[in-house]
């Protein structure tokens, strides 16, 4: 079942309205160094939060219904993939539980990594949790992609048990490279949305304006000019 573009857009607002998606006053610097006009962090996606819900921003309702919305976009996705997969892997920690609901919404069989217990001297210590057969594939859920690291890494996890690693689902694409760095790994990679998309769903409801938008030119032109890759294409 393919995502519809309205659950996008509904999706999308909800990211900015839940502060999943944002625009700081000056911009936020990530790990690369560089200064981004916007970010997005996915994790207080699950959670309510009583103070949007007290000004008015969000009710404590419209948050439930993005966190679901956003759980019936991630399943969609995985659904879209060409690749066949027979579990999704949520990556320790950030991953663990959103990419588990997307996985339910999907109907899908659901595994996820066991963060290292040294001292435990108790119980199994299986490292990735969940009933799986060697040979079986395996399509990893995450929030967002720079260079691919963690990536890697959890799929070296999937490998280490037998397991093969196909595709990679994602809640947001920076477009950025960062789905080509993936498909140069071999991988099938999606999004829920990426930021063009994004961008205009903002625009079109009033969530942001020229001034936002002349910024993110502004950052993706830089990165041209870095010799980086840039797939930004709003155009207003």
């Amino acid at each position: 079942m393919a995502l519809p573009e309205e659950l996008e857009e509904k999706i999308v607002v909800g990211m900015y309205d839940r502060g999943l998606l944002g625009f700081p006053d000056g911009g936020i610097i990530l790990k690369s160094g560089r200064n981004s006009p916007y970010y997005y962090n996915d994790r207080p996606s699950l959670s309510v939060s009583a103070e949007l819900d007290r000004s008015g921003v969000m009710s404590r309702q419209n948050q439930l219904e993005f966190r679901s919305d956003l759980a019936k976009g991630f399943g969609a996705r995985f659904l879209e993939l060409s690749v066949h997969i027979d579990h999704v892997f949520g990556k320790a920690q950030a991953a663990t539980a959103p990419a588990a609901l997307g996985a339910y919404e999907a109907g899908i069989s659901y595994l996820w990594e066991r963060i290292d217990e040294p001292d435990k001297a108790y119980g199994s210590h299986q490292k990735i949790e969940g009933t799986y057969e060697a040979g079986e594939q395996v399509g990893l859920g995450d929030d967002v992609v720079t260079d691919a690291a963690s990536k890697k890494q959890g799929a070296s996890v999937l490998t280490a048990e037998g397991l093969v690693p196909v595709s990679v689902t994602l809640k947001f694409d920076r477009q950025e490279g960062g789905i080509q760095t993936l498909e140069e790994l071999g991988f099938e990679a999606n999004a829920v949305t990426d930021l063009t998309k994004a961008t205009g769903f903002l625009l079109g409801n009033g969530r942001i304006g020229n001034k936002e938008i002349d910024l993110l030119y502004a950052y993706h032109q830089g990165l041209i000019d870095e010799g980086l890759v840039s797939t930004f294409a709003f155009t207003a």
